[in-house]
């Protein structure tokens, strides 16, 4: 349903080792992805001081790296936002015909197998990472949110056998990677929710409990 547009994986890549930033279009991506939907502020440079840490050793960002960093942030808190807002102010019935995607930043699908599975993996992981790093503590989320995070720990650990049928993998590398946004639209929809957020939105047409159904 988005609109949204991510750059490309091989500029990211580019701009940032341009930069000397230690870290992938994949981690970076998922970890901005992960503190967006652990509900970081998008509207000023929160993720600025956990980008240095992370992918910087702590050094402040020079502007070209941030102009870098940004253009995947951008992206991130646009299509978050546009899912928060049409999660919270659709009624039960135009949830049930709305169709919800979250994008990765992985490489281009003829990118090696090999390559696109660490890149999964890397983006798992660091979603993973971007909650904790917004003070979420993994005994406090909710089941569904537990069940979220764990499924996608789970697939972090996913690897490609070279021994095996390689066709087959790629098709089941391809079910796995449309299963992730799943996950992260769950995290989105119960923290968004849960108690302590900044606001706790109310979805016409749905009780208390209930909790819209995603296509």
């Amino acid at each position: 349903m988005s609109d949204v547009k991510l750059p490309a994986y091989n500029v990211v890549e580019a701009a940032l080792k341009d930069h000397g930033l230690a870290v992938t279009p994949s981690e970076l991506h998922g970890l901005l992805s992960g503190m967006v939907c652990g509900g970081m502020a998008v509207d000023d440079e929160s993720w600025v001081g956990p980008v240095c840490d992370y992918a910087n050793e702590g050094a402040p960002l020079t502007d070209g790296a941030k102009t870098a960093v940004r253009a995947v942030f951008d992206a991130v808190s646009a299509e978050m936002g546009l899912l928060a807002k049409t999660l919270f102010t659709s009624t039960a019935a135009e949830l049930a015909d709305a169709e919800f995607s979250v994008s990765l930043l992985l490489p281009a699908g003829d990118a090696d197998l090999m390559v696109r599975a660490e890149a999964l993996s890397e983006w798992t992981t660091n979603f993973i990472s971007g909650l904790g790093l917004m003070g979420l503590e993994k005994a406090k989320l909710s089941p569904e949110v537990t069940e979220a995070v764990s499924v996608l720990e789970e697939i972090s650990q996913l690897g490609i056998d070279e021994d095996d049928d390689m066709s087959e993998q790629a098709q089941l590398f391809d079910n796995v990677v449309a299963y992730v946004p799943e996950c992260v639209l769950t995290c989105l929809v119960e923290l968004s929710q849960r108690p302590g957020a900044v606001e706790e939105p109310a979805i016409p047409g749905i009780g208390q409990g209930d909790k819209p159904t995603l296509h």
